[in-house]
């Protein structure tokens, strides 16, 4: 089958939009194809979103951006022919491998360097996330996706309308309020905290709740294993998530600039440092010490005896992540045996929606939870 002058090879994804791989005669080369699904095309919202990628990624040309070759019509449907590229998106790197600190600032760094160059354009993303985000083997970052980008000096979007996903939404795109380049560099914060940590620094058991947290709470400080960061990565990602937008990083050089000064302080050494808390309990270390291991002895021995539930963990589709209390157990189905009282649950797969709940296990014996995903739109 053809679309234009490309032949199709293969399916790559499939979603709103059908990704295929194809070939190019004209430039002896693959690339691939996005093509709109001819269910979408009476959607005139979704069609002019297709139109509007396919319009704004050929005005940016970079190399951490998508490279859009052709537009065109056939078939009834409309297709995008664009470069191809071999990698993973950052949502499914996340789900395998907790990065290293000096992998996680590079990634940053060109994130934030494609940003500041399609920025200064006049365009702002509006959906930066993992998923929108390509890596390659080689550890090339490549930024896809503008479907819902926001060109200045156009009336294409309307004030007040929430577009985006809202796991990376900054305070004022939750708001529907006007949004500027330094919405992106906010996304691009949780990201960061996200790498660093394996945790979002905003939670919500709905939606509502989750645009509270993301408009009022404060993120706790980033943490990993228990530990702080390099305390010149935990600031910037802090200061990247500021609810005034004033008070993050103004532009997209101005935080790859910190991010390499970052990157130079790590590699010259730095280390996580003792919080000022744990300078004043130094001399108190021996007299701690006696009274920690009086302490686990005495939980330990509660543990023993604590009585035990069975949470049965199910949802549609299989295969999701399962984090209790913020730690990874295990894919679905799955069963673990916990402590009576009450759990923090949170399911994560690629493609749906994150579902948290708290859940009380008051009973003896199997407890059920079935959770039905929500699918994101493409």
């Amino acid at each position: 089958m053809n679309y234009g002058r490309y032949s199709v090879k293969k399916e790559l994804g499939r979603g709103m939009n059908v990704v295929y791989l194809a070939y190019d005669p004209q430039m002896d080369s693959q690339v691939a194809l996005k093509v709109l699904s001819k269910d979408s095309v009476v959607d005139e919202n979704i069609f002019q979103r297709f139109i509007k990628e396919a319009q704004v990624t050929r005005l940016v040309a970079h190399p951490n951006i998508i490279t859009v070759y052709d537009v065109g019509r056939d078939h009834g449907t409309i297709f995008i022919a664009m470069e191809l590229v071999k990698g993973e998106p950052l949502n499914k790197v996340i789900e395998k491998n907790r990065l290293p600190f000096q992998q996680i600032i590079d990634i940053g760094e060109q994130v934030a360097t494609a940003l500041d160059y399609a920025h200064q354009k006049g365009i702002v993303h509006r959906d930066i996330k993992p998923a929108n985000i390509i890596l390659t083997s080689s550890g090339k970052v490549k930024i896809t996706d503008f479907g819902i980008a926001r060109i200045e000096d156009t009336q294409q979007t309307i004030d007040g309308m929430v577009l985006g996903t809202p796991l990376y939404m900054s305070p004022e795109q939750a708001k529907g309020q006007p949004v500027d380049g330094r919405s992106d560099l906010y996304s691009l914060g949780v990201i960061l905290y996200e790498l660093a940590t394996w945790k979002r620094p905003f939670k919500g058991e709905t939606w509502e709740f989750l645009y509270r947290s993301i408009i009022q709470d404060k993120p706790k400080p980033p943490m990993r294993e228990n530990l702080p960061l390099p305390p010149c990565l935990s600031a910037l990602i802090l200061k990247s998530l500021e609810k005034n937008p004033n008070k993050r990083f103004q532009t997209g050089a101005e935080m790859k600039a910190s991010l390499k000064a970052c990157l130079l302080e790590i590699q010259n050494g730095e280390r996580p440092s003792p919080s000022p808390r744990m300078k004043i309990l130094k001399p108190m270390v021996v007299f701690c010490s006696v009274i920690i291991l009086v302490a686990g002895l005495i939980f330990t021995i509660q543990k023993l005896v604590k009585p035990h539930a069975e949470l049965r963990v199910n949802s549609t589709p299989l295969g999701a992540q399962v984090f209790i209390d913020d730690e990874f157990k295990g894919k679905t189905p799955f069963k673990i045996k916990l402590p009576m009282g009450k759990h923090e649950v949170r399911l994560s797969l690629h493609d749906y929606y994150e579902w948290e709940a708290q859940l009380q296990l008051d009973e003896k014996g199997e407890t059920p939870l079935e959770v039905n995903l929500e699918p994101m739109e493409k």
